[in-house]
């Protein structure tokens, strides 16, 4: 019997001994292979908040609501072991206003690799959703790509571009992904973000702004809720002519959009600093240039855009994305000498 005893004990510690060395074998494995490979782990998931604030308020010009509200959703849901559900915030807005480049300051915050990592996915409707009747082969591809992107790191950002373009039904896709699920086939969903970007209600955006501004209400003194709803009732009631956007999406209806971030028109101010961060990029000849000449060309390079509305020319009617082509060809009309672009 004691030797019996004794055999069944030393076979116990000899599994033992064999699954721990498989434990090691992998995680060395894994280690050797993070050396030469992006991985889901230190040093290349950054998670780095500071940098996220500092972008922010640095680089994102006249949107107090969005630094807020990106900076306590991203913090609260990534400070979470276990989060009730996906991140997912809706941007609204017109063009050049900063959508595009608030999902890119997050990824550089996330990612070691920043947009360039493969845990960040990036959708544009007019390129990988364009055509209607393709929406049943859409919805396959889209569910085959999030579940592996979440296989592979669970801390993965999906952002989707031009909603208003995306056909309708598409988005209800991901509703199982974002949805308060703890598990869907062993995969875990609930630490990942998702980010659409869209001009759904932008008229209203602007509308709602410019009221705020006659009362002299400035924007740091903005109250979401009024805009959220402004953005909520435009997005799931305008269908358009060409059966696309968010029309009755089953996301909305079943309140899994975290917030509804809205992105207000820039004042000339906010283009000012637009074009004084585009002339930046230039290594001017002129080593005094920004002393003695820069203030007068960015208020003449401000006047080359156009504005709104009418009688007050206050707003920028495309934002600051016309930005860059305006500044180059200025730089050429006036034929200042530059060594490189930096």
């Amino acid at each position: 019997m004691n030797l019996l005893k004794f055999g069944n004990q030393f076979q116990f510690v000899l599994i033992l001994i064999i699954k721990i060395d498989i434990f090691q074998s992998k995680t060395i494995i894994d280690t050797i292979i993070c050396m030469f490979s992006e991985c889901c782990q230190d040093p290349y998931l950054l998670r780095n908040y500071h940098k996220l604030e500092h972008l922010l308020e640095k680089k994102l010009y006249g949107q107090p609501m969005v630094t807020n509200i990106l900076l306590t959703s991203i913090k609260g849901h990534l400070a979470l072991k276990n989060p009730p559900k996906a991140l997912v915030l809706s941007f609204h807005g017109s063009s050049g206003v900063g959508k595009t480049f608030v999902s890119q300051i997050l990824a550089e915050s996330l990612y070691l690799k920043g947009t360039k990592s493969r845990f960040y996915k990036f959708y544009s409707a007019t390129r990988d959703f364009g055509i209607n009747q393709k929406i049943n082969e859409y919805k396959e591809r889209l569910k085959n790509e999030i579940e592996q992107a979440v296989k592979l790191c669970e801390y993965s950002l999906f952002v989707f571009d031009e909603i208003d373009k995306i056909p309708i039904g598409l988005l209800d896709t991901i509703k199982t992904y974002i949805d308060y699920n703890h598990e869907i086939g062993g995969v875990d969903f609930r630490k990942s973000i998702f980010i659409f970007l869209s001009n759904i209600a932008s008229k209203k955006i602007n509308e709602f702004n410019l009221e705020n501004d006659r009362k002299n209400l400035p924007r740091e003194k903005f109250k979401l809720k009024t805009f959220q709803e402004l953005i909520i009732k435009d997005a799931y009631n305008n269908k358009g002519a060409s059966e696309k956007g968010m029309f009755h999406s089953s996301i909305i209806d079943g309140w899994l959009v975290d917030y509804y971030v809205p992105f207000l028109p820039l004042e000339r101010k906010h283009v000012k600093k637009c074009i004084k961060k585009e002339l930046k990029n230039y290594n001017f000849n002129d080593k005094n240039y920004f002393k003695t000449k820069a203030n007068h060309d960015i208020d003449e390079i401000a006047e080359e855009m156009t504005y709104e509305p009418s009688g007050m020319a206050k707003f920028s009617t495309s934002g600051c994305k016309r930005i860059p082509t305006i500044v180059r060809n200025f730089i050429k009309r006036k034929r200042y000498l530059i060594n490189e672009e930096l």
